[in-house]
């Protein structure tokens, strides 16, 4: 018996490293095994005379076993089951110990070389495994023949004990290897996975029995028990598929009932999504929805964590080409393993896949979106024909289930519009402003206009009166845009206090000047929340089309330059001119930083903190750090506005997080059992995937997740508090800490750090440098050291330089100091041998190394 667990498919790290040095010792002990039994494999001649199996013959014998075997999948662990125990048992009785090894081997090796191209270090595993195994089989047979002196019964009680015994040894082997990847040995999957694997067992050894006795009383029956082992292999692979065919109706019963009965439209695609990750075992699965002409309008998905997500970003190339495929040509589309296709290849890179399948959800008006899989768990093999047929199979259900009433128009409604105030939203400003430009080039039209406007002081007004009546004010607001546009325009929410309006067919200013003093004329009237009356203003930025720019998203940049220039200067309204534009400098490091991600020039330095009480260094925050080979240090505080005013945000927090969670995995590996704190700007707080890309990183590096702290400050958070609050509790509940950075600058209240599922607070360095008992600030830290003890939250005073404000802060009950006089920031790398300096340093009694 024999069986494969399964590897996930994750870069090397230290974590990876230390599970593959796991795996190779196991090996090395098999092996050993193996070579502390080689006295028995000294036998030159076959236990019992009669036809003599030759060394190939086995080979093939022991190869046909693992080719037809049957696959069992449990969670993200795979199993496989063969028949294995036939060719053993006859090779014990009609070979020589030496060939019965040498032909398991060359079997074996054939199999997983050339037919499942496993990876090299699961194939010397295996290798190792299977000639401990024989080597076991055979030693536990010559003692139970030689203490039974070889009486007949003694022989079958032999073949018995070795094949279960062998059974067992590779069951646990591959436990300790599923153990070493997820972190743990779980006994009821050791049991469970011994029981499967040697339920077989006895009955395939009782087969090879008859075949012994069947060949001791004549050789010539060796062709009719050949046959009799093909049938037998046969029937085997038969009865396999149609289990897992029973097995994938039932599901699909299941899941036809189940949505049948889904009332809600989350319910529906939560359950979609998930019975098609089950029924083709993957990781991730997602539906496009799209509009008349082919485009995407709309993403949902079900990721790692099992949550749903929605996204409204416009397709990319590579989309198109899948949509091309899919939905133009409405037709299935398998991308395997290993594909050499280029397109193919592209669009698995893009986003980040091992494998998918991908098929058209079919409607009565045409094809309704694509239902896509992605990652198949565990390497057995890769997706296939039949997983298409399945996969086509649950989108018609689907495709039945999500045109129940009007479910369609509601998704595709809620895709092109806000939730909150009904106006169009960024991917539908988008498209008609892609349209705009179109009659532009065609002449239909002498330009247009795009207008962001954003109301000024909105999060205090949210912050004193609440989210309620700051949605009430927004629907307000929203109205008033809308009833002063008229028809000139299209009035859209983009998210938070801000509004977009398109002014199509005019590229005057004059005009377009006119618009925007009639929309600030709008606001000018105080509304009425919660018996008070607010004024309200706003500040808007203008770009026009052709004159500043050609295309949606360079429209929008320039219309936010002026925008945000406009409530600088107080002006209310301003056009953009080329002067607003940032430096030269700015502009060729938005190029420079994607090229430095790309190439792994950005780096992360940490400061380490620890408790006030006794100095025990606990963890350490995380510092972006970008040597730029010509223009040197970049600081953070000129390339991370860069990034965020650019899309790179993403991939620069994704890198931070990477390299935050690998240190704190060298870290544990190295004894020392620290966390680290991150730090998330504004526009992470509005990413829908940013917990699957989280719990992603914790997996992948094998980090417990309260060992990492995300740190928000308080004007992210309200910059769409109901947001990125909830994306706060997700995070919460996913096991990660959260902690309140620069506290004591912003919108700091008991009422405001009661809403917010954190557990620390870090006073801002402000504050904190230079602190004394007499000074002014010590009845700010004093209020917010007394605050966080009430509210059970731990308290991070930052910016300590001197040993007075370290003692002053500790005899205040603060928690934990991170600055200067505890140490400075420094590489990654560097850590762990200052932890030891410091170590060190306190053992003779000395001060604490800075």
């Amino acid at each position: 018996m024999s069986a494969d667990s399964t590897e996930d498919q994750v870069p090397e790290d230290a974590g990876r490293v230390r599970q593959r040095l796991t795996v190779l010792g196991l090996t090395a002990v098999l092996l050993g095994l193996a070579g502390a039994l080689s006295p028995y494999l000294s036998r030159g001649d076959a236990f019992l005379p009669g036809p003599t199996l030759p060394w190939w013959a086995l080979a093939i014998a022991f190869a046909a076993t693992e080719v037809n075997v049957l696959h069992i999948q449990h969670q993200r662990e795979a199993r496989t089951i063969s028949l294995s125990e036939l060719p053993l048992v006859l090779g014990l009785f009609f070979a020589s110990p030496v060939s019965l090894v040498l032909g398991r081997l060359v079997g074996s090796v054939a199999v997983l070389v050339l037919y499942r191209r496993s990876p090299a270090l699961k194939t010397t595993f295996n290798l190792g495994l299977f000639a401990a195994e024989t080597a076991v089989a055979v030693a536990v047979f010559s003692a139970i023949t030689t203490w039974t002196d070889g009486h007949v019964l003694g022989t079958w009680l032999g073949a018995y004990a070795a094949a279960l015994t062998t059974g067992s040894m590779g069951a646990l082997a591959i436990s300790l290897v599923i153990a070493a990847h997820e972190g743990g040995l779980r006994l009821m999957s050791l049991l469970r996975g011994t029981i499967t694997g040697l339920a077989v067992a006895p009955m395939v050894v009782t087969l090879a029995l008859v075949a012994v006795t069947s060949l001791g009383a004549s050789p010539q029956s060796t062709w009719l028990l050949v046959a009799f082992g093909i049938l037998l292999l046969l029937a085997y692979r038969a009865y396999a598929s149609l289990a897992h065919r029973h097995l994938n109706l039932e599901r699909l019963y299941r899941f036809s009932q189940a949505v049948s009965s889904a009332p809600e439209v989350d319910e529906v695609l939560r359950r979609v999504l998930s019975e098609a990750k089950e029924l083709l075992r993957s990781e991730r699965a997602s539906i496009g929805f799209v509009v008349g002409d082919g485009g995407l309008v709309g993403r949902v998905r079900l990721g790692v964590t099992d949550r749903l997500s929605r996204a409204e970003e416009p397709p990319g190339p590579e989309d198109r080409w899948l949509l091309q495929q899919v939905v133009g040509e409405r037709a299935p589309l398998l991308l395997p393993r290993n594909t050499r296709d280029p397109a193919s290849r592209r669009l698995l890179d893009k986003h980040a896949m091992r494998e998918a399948v991908a098929v058209p959800l079919r409607g009565t008006a045409g094809v309704l979106g694509v239902l896509v899989v992605a990652d198949r768990m565990g390497d057995i093999r890769t997706y296939d024909e039949n997983d298409v047929l399945l996969l086509e199979t649950v989108a018609n259900h689907a495709s039945v289930a999500l045109q129940n009433g009007e479910l369609i128009g509601r998704l595709r409604h809620e895709a092109l519009h806000d939730a909150l105030t009904g106006l169009p939203n960024r991917v539908q400003l988008q498209r008609r402003l892609g349209e705009a430009i179109d009659d532009i080039f065609l002449r239909r039209s002498e330009g247009a206009a795009v207008m962001l406007l954003d109301l000024d002081q909105f999060k205090e007004i949210n912050d004193t009166l609440g989210h309620q009546e700051g949605d009430l004010l927004l629907i307000e607001i929203g109205a008033r845009l809308t009833t002063a546009v008229g028809n000139a325009g299209v009035v859209a929410r983009l998210g938070g206090d801000e509004f977009a309006i398109l002014v199509p067919g005019t590229g005057d200013e004059d005009r377009v000047r006119h618009v925007g003093r009639r929309l600030l004329r709008a606001l000018e009237q105080p509304v009425a929340l919660d018996g008070l009356e607010v004024e309200v203003r706003a500040s808007i930025g203008v770009a026009l089309a052709p004159a500043h720019a050609q295309d949606p998203a360079g429209l929008l940049k320039r219309a936010d330059l002026a925008m945000h220039d406009a409530k600088v200067s107080a002006k209310g309204l301003r056009i953009y001119e080329p002067e607003l534009e940032t430096s030269p400098r700015r502009v060729t490091l938005v190029a420079e930083l994607r090229a430095a991600l790309n190439n792994g020039e950005i780096a992360v330095h940490v400061q380490p903190k620890a408790g006030l009480a006794d100095g025990t260094v606990t963890g350490a925050e995380a510092l972006v750090r970008w040597e730029h080979p010509e223009l040197g240090r970049v600081s953070p505080d000129e390339f991370i506005p860069v990034a965020e005013r650019s899309g790179l945000i993403g991939p620069l927090t994704t890198r931070v997080l990477d390299l935050s969670l690998a240190a704190v995995a060298g870290w544990r590996s190295a004894g020392h059992d620290l966390g680290i704190a991150v730090n998330l700007s504004t526009r992470s707080l509005h990413d829908a995937d940013l917990v699957d890309e989280v719990a992603r990183l914790l997996r992948r590096h094998d980090v417990p997740a309260d060992r990492l702290t995300l740190e928000v400050t308080e004007g992210s958070v309200m910059a769409d508090p109901a947001r990125a609050v909830a994306l706060l509790h997700q995070l919460r509940d996913l096991g990660v800490r959260l902690s309140v950075d620069d506290f004591g600058t912003g919108y700091s209240s008991l009422s405001y750090l009661k809403r917010l599922p954190v557990q620390e607070v870090k006073i801002d360095r402000s504050f904190v440098t230079g602190l004394t008992e007499d000074g002014e600030d010590v009845a700010i830290v004093r209020t917010i050291v007394d605050l966080g003890r009430h509210l059970g939250l731990q308290v991070v005073a930052e910016g300590v330089e001197e040993r007075s404000t370290w003692e002053l802060l500790a005899s205040m009950g603060c928690d934990l100091a991170q600055g200067w006089y505890l140490g400075r920031p420094m590489p990654i790398g560097e850590l762990v041998p200052w932890l030891r300096t410091r170590e060190r340093a306190e053992g003779r009694g000395g001060l604490r190394v800075v």
